[in-house]
């Protein structure tokens, strides 16, 4: 396995520019809004979450610690927007898709409601994407997020 514990893994970059387009759809994609299929913004936390099997037994404590430590980090950078973007790619198990698009939505409607501005790019979909990060030390870290 490839980092040792099944959990959910949230990679986070503080960059100054990003942005997606959405390329083509696979078979397990959700039904995304034209709006939802680019994004582009500037000095933003992008966060790269990769949900795994373990994450199944307890979605609302995931989503509650992952939501404690987005905030944790938003507020030492001073960030405001937010990315989420879906990225399978750090777990040799990732987890079940429809468990996967409901964290990804939760934390999406929870931190919209706490005032930041958030853009989810689409689950199951092919996507370019391009970044520019801060290169400060505290512009890149990963959280592991074990319920």
């Amino acid at each position: 396995m490839l980092f040792g514990v099944k959990k959910l893994r949230m990679l986070c970059i503080h960059c100054d520019y990003f942005s997606y387009i959405t390329t083509r759809k696979t078979e397990i994609a959700e039904k995304a809004d034209e709006e939802c299929k680019r994004c582009a913004v500037k000095d933003a936390l992008v966060i790269f979450v990769t949900v795994e099997k373990y994450d199944e037994k307890d979605v609302n404590k995931i989503v509650h610690k992952s939501i404690e430590e987005i905030q944790s980090i938003t507020k030492r950078l001073g960030v405001k927007e937010v990315i989420l973007f879906p990225f399978a790619h750090l777990s040799e198990e990732i987890g079940n898709p429809n468990i996967a698009i409901k964290i990804l939505q939760d934390l999406y409607e929870q931190l919209k409601k706490m005032g930041y501005s958030v853009c989810k790019a689409p689950f199951g979909w092919e996507k370019i994407f391009s970044l520019t990060s801060k290169g400060h030390p505290l512009s890149e870290s990963l959280r592991i997020i074990k319920p």
